[in-house]
């Protein structure tokens, strides 16, 4: 089994972290204050956030780090527990409370080894008694930071709870002036409308906060990292292509295709370098499929069922083949739809009515989790449909039938289909 294939070196990120290097330093001067880095899974948040830390190591910055849980019941603050926990653990509880002071009592209520919080947190001051715990959550950063600086990191904040949220935002502001800067990192995907991330996001940017928003790589950076992972001087055009068109610019689901390909003898090393075998066919990793699949398992059942449809009508369907394919009423559709683009599963195609997955590779995950009975009943079922849609091109309804294992139904519409594709001028096809 060979090694997971990591890129030993950052990869078209070059000006995304020189963003957050400056926001770095400005913090040391004495202008902190919060950082967003936001993008899709498996863009290189955590790649690029770590480069960061080693950079702010390297200047003798402080470092502390927290992160926020999928789990639907998690700790209030609980990035914070986490972070000035570790903090306190490192430094030693007594050496903490000389810094604090009198904030070392309000901060129990987060780290109990610094001390008692006392009634007042649970009496009727409650609002007074929350803005005491968040200043002397400042407190204790100020006094970390010293000198030197503070980095502090909050990962997936898309995650985070409200008294979590309640306390990104209040921080936002009283870090100006600090030697602080906070970096918090979020899924944009996860990032619906409703989400109750997204006015805050919406305000911090209009306030001019640093927001670095990572994009998928182009098919140059593609192949400077499949480089730098095999230790070549470049790829061909033609597998950097393959790979990109795979991939859809993802450095995770590259990582995970090359390794795949790697692992099954697909690409190998010889005397003389690498070789590959024709990959045109690179299969999903079981890695990204689950991924994906995680987030499909939070829908409902009528959902499920409604997204398998989908994906069975292929990577653009029309939303009223769904109803009949899925075997759902009209009104689950519609639903389903909804939680689809909420979730950003899907989206709508502009000025065509129709939808489309927004990435190949989700559809790809939630097709391959169908068994295969299913799958063909499916496939019958947009035959079905499509053969009362005026209109419809004969190759398309072919292939549902071939996928249904309806032989004898498919023939006489696949040759409709290949004389449709020699009308025009489509002869390989035909």
């Amino acid at each position: 089994m060979i090694e997971q294939a990591l890129c030993p070196v950052l990869i078209g990120r070059e000006a995304e972290l020189a963003a957050l290097e400056a926001a770095l330093l400005e913090a040391r001067r004495g202008s902190g204050g919060l950082a967003l880095l936001g993008g899709e899974a498996g863009l290189g948040k955590s790649r690029l956030s770590g480069r960061l830390v080693e950079r702010a190591e390297r200047l003798g910055v402080v470092v502390l780090q927290g992160g926020c849980t999928e789990a639907e019941l998690a700790l209030p603050y609980l990035p914070f527990i986490e972070a000035l926990g570790n903090h306190v653990a490192a430094v030693g509880a007594p050496k903490v409370r000389e810094l604090v002071g009198a904030a070392a009592a309000d901060l129990g209520a987060l780290v109990p080894e610094l001390g008692d919080p006392g009634p007042t947190s649970a009496s009727s001051d409650a609002p007074q008694s929350k803005l005491r715990l968040f200043e002397a959550i400042l407190v204790l950063l100020r006094a970390a930071a010293g000198e030197r600086g503070l980095l502090l990191i909050v990962e997936d904040i898309h995650w985070a709870d409200a008294s979590t949220r309640e306390l990104l935002d209040y921080l936002s502001r009283r870090l100006r002036g600090t030697r602080i800067l906070m970096l918090a990192t979020y899924r944009r995907d996860e990032m619906h409308r409703r989400h109750p991330l997204a006015p805050l996001v919406q305000g911090w940017r209009r306030s001019g906060v640093t927001i670095v928003e990572l994009e998928p790589f182009v098919p140059d950076e593609v192949a400077a990292m499949v480089a730098a992972i095999l230790v070549e001087e470049g790829i061909s055009a033609e597998f950097r292509d393959v790979l990109h068109e795979r991939s859809e610019g993802n450095p995770f689901v590259l990582e995970e295709l090359l390794k795949d390909a790697m692992d099954r003898g697909d690409v190998y090393r010889t005397a003389n370098g690498w070789g590959r075998r024709a990959i045109g066919d690179l299969r999903l990793p079981t890695s990204v499929r689950e991924t994906i699949l995680q987030r499909v398992e939070r829908l409902s059942p009528d959902a499920v069922a409604i997204l398998r449809a989908a994906a069975v009508l292929g990577a653009s369907f029309s939303p009223d083949l769904l109803a009949p394919v899925a075997d759902r009423p009209a009104e689950a559709v519609d639903e389903s739809l909804a939680a689809f683009v909420n979730e950003q599963l899907v989206e709508e195609e502009p000025d065509s009515g129709r939808y489309r997955f927004r990435h190949a590779l989700t559809r790809e995950a939630v097709y391959d989790d169908i068994v295969v009975p299913r799958r063909a009943a499916l496939h019958g079922r947009a035959a079905d449909a499509l053969a009362g849609r005026p209109g419809t091109p004969a190759v398309e309804r072919a292939l549902h039938l071939l996928a249904a294992g309806r032989f004898a139904e498919a023939v006489p519409v696949a040759i409709d289909a290949a004389r449709e594709a020699a009308s025009r001028y489509g002869d390989r096809e035909a």
